[in-house]
C-alpha cells in the first residue's frame, strides 16, 4: 500500500474528486470551475529529509496558536513515507474520531492576507494575482524572507523542500509521461507561473518591507533568496499541492496536510470526493477540524484515503503516482462511428461537437468501467447501438423527447454490456500503439530517477489498466445483487411466531386479525381470527406500538439528536428512517421492534420483485411507459438523498458502518411501501401493514385509518366481511403504476386502475413564448406544472382527454388547438413502445414481468381510446 516516489517520498493530499475531464484543465481549475458552495481537501509532498526536531517545534507552535491535536498521536518520520502523522505506543484511534483542530487564525487565505497589508498592497494583490494559489504563495515567500523573525517559522520548518509536480518536468520528462495532455498542461503551468511572477516582482518586495517595518525588522535583513522567482515558484507548488478549496476559496491548512496516503479500499463508488468531506468539518468560526476514516491501534501509521482522484490528479499538482488506487482510469481512445444513424443520434443528444464531432476519450478503470452518467458513457452507449437496429431505431424514435432520450438511446437494456464489448476493443486498440511494454517500463522505472522515475511509473499505471482491460472479456454483469440481511436466519414460519407472541404483548384494544405465511408473491398476510364485519373496528392499535416520528426514541443519544433535530424541522420521513434504519441495523435484536423489523422483507426480497432494485434491463418490459421513467427517476432520487445526507458527519457518527446505501435504500423501500397515514403523518403500524391487496365486492371500502376521539389510538373498519380464517384484505384505492413503483405488484382486478398519458411545455413551445400569459393560462386550467399527466380510465376518459386538450391548447398558445395536435402528440406516443407483434408471456416467465406487460398493454389500451375519443369530436380544448 505504499506509493511510488523519486527521488523522495510523500506524503499527503486531499483533493475531491472533480470530473475526470476536469482533471487536465488550465491553471487555476481547482478555484474556478468548482461550485462555490462545493468544499475541496488539500495535498502535500514530504520535507526531504524531515527533521524530527522540527516536529516537536511545529506541533508546540500549533496547539500555542490555538490548535487542538488528539493526545493519542504526534508527528513522526516513516521509512518508505517520511513525516506522516502516528498513533503513540499504547494508544488507538477510532474510526470518526478527531485527530486535530485548527483554529481560523492558522489558516491562510487570499482575503486575510489582503487584509492584512495596507490597501495600495491589497489593490494591487486583487489587481494583479490571478489566483489564490499566487497570493498565498507571496505571503509564504514573505514569510521566508523575514527568517527567524516570522511567526509562521515552525510551518514552513516543516514544508517540503521540492514538490515533484509537473511544474518542475522539464521537455525531455514530460515526454516520458507518453501523454499530450499531461505534457502540454506541464508547459503552461511554468509558462503562467513565470507570467505570474514578472507582475509581483515588485509587489513581493513591498509586502516584506511593510511586514518587516511592522514587527520591527530592519529592511536590509531581508532575505532576498526567498523573494526570487524559484521561491516562488516552489511555494505556488506547496499551495496548489496542500491548500483545500472551501466556498470556492483556497484556504492552506497547517497539519491539515500532514497525513500520508493509503485508500481504504471499501468497495465505494465514486462520489465527488463526499466520503473525503465526512472526515473534514469547517466551522462556523472558520476553524478546521479533521477525524480519522478508519481506525488505527498503538504506534501505527495515520492514514489517509484522499479522495475519488486518479493518478494523473496526483502527479499533475502533487507529484507522486500511487501504487495502489482503486479509483484510477487510463484515457482509451472513442470508437469511430461509421453509421450515419448513430452519428445523428450523438449530434442530437449533443454528445459529440464541432466540426470533427468532438468527444473527450473516456477513462477506464482497471475493471473496464466508465463511470455512469458522463458524457463519455453516453457515447460508448450510443455508439454501441450500431449493433442492435431494432434499439438504434427505438432511439431515433424517442430522442427527440427529453423525458425519454436517456433511457432509449443510452440505458437501454443490454447497454452495460455492449459498452464493456466496446471498451475492450478500444483498449486492445490503444495497446497496439505503445512503444513499450510493461516489462520495459519496469526496468526503466528502476534505472531512472527523480521525475524521469515518475513519468515512467505514470505511464506504467496507465498501460497496466489497459493491458487488463485488454485481455479481459465483457461479461454480462447480470442484475444487480445486493446483500441480504443475513444476520437472522431463522426460519419464516417461527419468525411469524414469534411476531404473533410480539403483537399479543402489545395489548392492542382490538385485534381480529394473525399473521401466517401466506406464501406465493404475497409472502406474509394476515387472516381473521373470528368473523369480522363490514364497517367494524377489526384492528385498534395505541399510538405507543407503532413507530412513528412521535415515538422515534433509541438508546442512542447521537441518533436521538438526529431524530429531534428532524422533528425541529418538520422532516417526518427522515426522522422515521433514521429510527427505523437504527432499530434495524444497530440495536438489532436488542431492539423492541425486533420481532416486527426482522419479519419485513430483506434486500435480497426486494430485489426480486420491487422496481427500486430493477436494473435497466429488467426494465425492458416497461419500454416507452412513462412508468419506465418514473422509476429511473425514483431510483435516482433515492441515490441523490443518500448521497446528500451522507455529507452530514453527525449521521456518519450516529450510524458508523451501518450506514451503507444498501441499507439506506432498504429503509425507503419500506417506508415507501409500507407507510399507513394519519394526521398527516406516516406510520409503520406493526399487523396492519401486513394486510395484503385486493379489490374488494361491490360496496366494500378502500383502507383508512384514523384517531379514535381520546387520540389515543389507530382505528381501522373492515372494508368488508371476512369469515374466520380467511386472509385479510384491504383495498389500497390505487391505479396499478402507483402500485408498481411503490410496491411491486399489481391487480389483475382493479376499480381504481388509470393509465398515464403525458404531456409537458418546453421552452420552445409556442405556449411558453410569454412566461406571464402561460402561469395565468396554466393557473385557470388547474395545472401545476409544465409536465402534466393524465390517468385514463374507460370510466373517465372523456373528462380526461378534456383536461389533455386545455393542456396543449395551452401548449401551442392557442385559444383551442385542434383535434389533429391531440391526435399526433398521442400517436407519437404510441410510437414510444417497441413495435411488432407481442408475444405471449411463457409459463415460467417471472411476477415483474407480468406485472410489467400487464401495464404497457393497460397504457396502450388507453391510448388508442384517448385517439377514438378525439376523432369522434370529444375533448375540444376551451380555455
Amino acid at each position: 500500500h505504499l506509493f511510488q516516489m523519486y527521488p523522495t517520498t510523500t506524503t499527503a493530499l486531499f483533493l475531491l474528486s472533480l470530473p475526470l475531464f476536469l482533471t487536465l484543465a488550465n491553471a487555476g481549475w481547482l478555484s474556478s470551475l468548482l461550485n462555490p458552495t462545493e468544499t475541496t481537501p488539500p495535498s502535500s509532498n514530504i520535507q526531504t529529509p524531515p527533521n524530527k526536531n522540527s516536529n516537536t517545534a511545529f506541533l508546540k507552535w500549533f496547539t500555542d496558536n490555538g490548535g487542538y491535536v488528539n493526545p493519542a498521536i504526534t508527528l513522526a518520520v516513516f521509512e518508505m513515507y517520511g513525516r506522516g502523522l502516528a498513533v503513540k505506543e499504547n494508544n488507538a484511534v477510532s474510526h470518526l474520531e478527531v485527530l486535530f483542530s485548527a483554529p481560523s487564525n492558522l489558516i491562510l487565505t487570499k482575503a486575510k492576507i489582503m487584509s492584512s497589508y495596507g490597501e495600495d498592497a491589497a489593490a494591487q494583490i486583487a489587481a494583479e494575482v490571478v489566483n489564490d494559489d499566487y497570493a498565498i504563495a507571496l505571503e509564504l515567500c514573505v514569510q521566508c524572507a523575514l527568517g527567524e523573525m516570522s511567526t509562521w517559522g515552525p510551518y514552513l520548518d516543516v514544508l517540503p523542500s521540492h514538490v515533484s509536480n509537473l511544474e518542475t518536468f522539464s521537455s525531455a520528462e514530460l515526454a516520458l509521461l507518453e501523454s499530450p495532455s499531461l505534457e502540454k498542461l506541464g508547459k503552461q503551468m511554468q509558462e503562467r507561473t513565470a507570467r505570474q511572477y514578472s507582475k509581483v516582482e515588485g509587489l513581493i518586495r513591498k509586502m516584506a518591507e511593510v511586514t518587516a517595518e511592522k514587527i520591527g525588522m530592519p529592511k536590509t535583513e531581508i532575505k532576498d533568496s526567498c523573494l526570487a522567482f524559484e521561491s516562488f515558484r516552489h511555494y505556488t507548488s506547496i499551495v496548489g499541492s496542500r491548500a483545500m478549496v472551501i466556498s470556492g476559496e483556497k484556504h492552506l491548512t497547517p497539519l491539515a496536510d500532514m497525513p500520508n496516503y493509503e485508500p481504504k479500499n471499501d468497495g465505494r463508488t465514486m462520489a465527488n470526493g463526499q466520503d473525503f468531506m465526512k472526515y473534514h468539518v469547517l466551522g462556523d468560526d472558520g476553524s478546521m477540524t479533521v477525524k480519522s476514516d478508519r481506525d488505527f491501534g498503538s504506534g501505527q501509521q495515520v492514514f489517509e484515503d484522499y479522495g475519488d482522484n486518479p493518478n494523473s490528479l496526483y502527479l499533475e499538482a502533487h507529484g507522486f503516482v500511487p501504487f495502489s488506487n482503486p479509483f484510477d482510469c487510463a484515457d482509451v481512445p472513442n470508437p469511430p462511428i461509421a453509421n450515419d444513424d448513430v452519428l445523428s443520434v450523438m449530434k442530437k443528444l449533443k454528445i459529440v461537437e464541432g466540426p470533427q464531432n468532438y468527444c473527450p476519450p473516456a477513462c477506464v478503470k482497471s475493471d473496464g468501467v466508465i463511470e455512469a452518467n458522463t458524457r463519455s458513457y453516453a457515447y460508448y452507449a450510443v455508439a454501441a447501438l450500431a449493433k442492435f437496429p431494432t434499439k438504434l431505431k427505438y432511439c431515433a424514435v424517442n430522442m427527440e423527447d427529453p423525458a425519454y432520450a436517456g433511457s432509449a438511446c443510452i440505458r437501454w437494456g443490454g447497454n452495460k454490456v455492449a459498452v464493456a464489448e466496446l471498451v475492450v476493443e478500444a483498449a486492445q486498440e490503444a495497446t497496439k500503439n505503445f512503444e513499450t511494454g510493461i516489462a520495459e517500463d519496469e526496468k526503466l522505472a528502476k534505472t531512472f530517477e527523480g521525475n524521469e522515475a515518475l513519468a515512467v511509473m505514470y505511464r506504467l499505471s496507465k498501460k497496466r489498466i489497459l493491458f487488463d482491460v485488454a485481455s479481459s472479456v465483457a461479461a454480462s454483469p447480470g442484475e444487480k445483487k445486493v446483500k441480504a440481511l443475513s444476520d437472522d436466519p431463522t426460519p419464516l414460519v417461527e419468525k411469524v411466531e414469534k411476531f404473533n407472541a410480539f403483537i399479543e404483548s402489545l395489548n392492542f384494544p382490538v385485534n381480529y386479525l394473525t399473521a401466517y405465511v401466506a406464501g406465493a408473491e404475497q409472502r406474509v398476510g394476515t387472516k381473521a381470527n373470528r368473523n369480522i364485519v363490514a364497517g367494524e373496528p377489526y384492528i385498534t392499535v395505541p399510538n405507543v406500538a407503532v413507530m412513528s416520528s412521535d415515538t422515534a426514541e433509541t438508546d442512542s443519544d447521537l441518533v436521538n439528536d438526529l431524530i429531534g433535530r428532524g422533528k425541529s424541522m418538520n422532516d417526518d420521513f427522515h426522522t422515521l428512517l433514521f429510527f427505523t434504519m437504527y432499530e434495524r441495523f444497530v440495536s438489532k435484536r436488542k431492539s423492541k421492534w425486533w420481532p416486527y423489523l426482522t419479519l419485513l422483507p430483506t434486500l435480497e426480497d426486494y430485489q426480486e420483485y420491487h422496481p427500486n432494485f430493477f436494473s435497466d434491463s429488467k426494465l425492458e418490459g416497461l419500454l416507452g411507459s412513462p412508468l419506465r421513467e418514473k422509476i429511473l427517476a425514483n431510483q435516482g432520487k433515492i441515490k441523490r438523498q443518500f448521497n446528500g445526507v451522507s455529507g452530514d458527519v453527525a449521521v456518519l457518527e450516529a450510524f458508523g458502518k451501518a450506514w451503507t446505501e444498501e441499507n439506506y435504500t432498504w429503509a425507503m423501500t419500506v417506508l415507501d411501501s409500507r407507510s399507513i397515514w394519519w394526521s398527516g403523518k406516516r406510520h409503520l403500524v406493526p399487523l396492519l401493514d401486513l394486510i395484503n391487496c385486493q379489490q374488494g365486492p361491490e360496496g366494500s371500502t378502500v383502507h383508512a385509518t384514523n384517531l379514535d376521539s381520546s387520540g389515543d389510538n389507530a382505528v381501522t373498519l373492515a372494508p368488508w366481511s371476512f369469515k374466520e380464517g380467511e386472509q385479510v384484505f384491504e383495498n389500497y384505492g390505487q391505479p396499478n403504476h402507483i402500485y408498481f413503483l411503490f410496491h411491486g405488484f399489481v391487480l389483475e382486478s382493479n376499480m381504481h386502475d388509470c393509465s398515464l398519458v403525458t404531456a409537458s411545455i418546453g421552452p420552445n413551445d409556442v405556449g411558453a413564448a410569454d412566461m406571464d400569459e402561460l402561469k395565468r393560462r396554466m393557473q385557470e386550467g388547474g395545472f401545476n406544472s409544465y409536465s402534466a399527466e393524465f390517468c385514463v380510465s374507460e370510466d373517465n376518459v372523456e373528462e380526461e382527454t378534456k383536461k389533455f386538450m386545455n393542456f396543449m391548447s395551452i401548449k401551442n398558445g392557442v385559444a383551442k388547438a385542434g383535434v389533429e395536435v391531440g391526435v399526433e402528440h398521442i400517436e407519437a406516443q404510441l410510437r414510444k413502445y417497441p413495435e411488432g407483434v407481442v408475444e405471449p408471456l411463457a409459463d415460467d416467465v417471472g411476477f415483474d414481468e407480468k406485472c410489467m406487460r400487464s401495464i404497457v398493454e393497460g397504457e396502450k389500451n388507453m391510448l388508442r381510446l384517448v385517439l377514438s375519443e378525439l376523432e369522434r369530436g370529444g375533448g375540444a380544448g376551451e380555455l
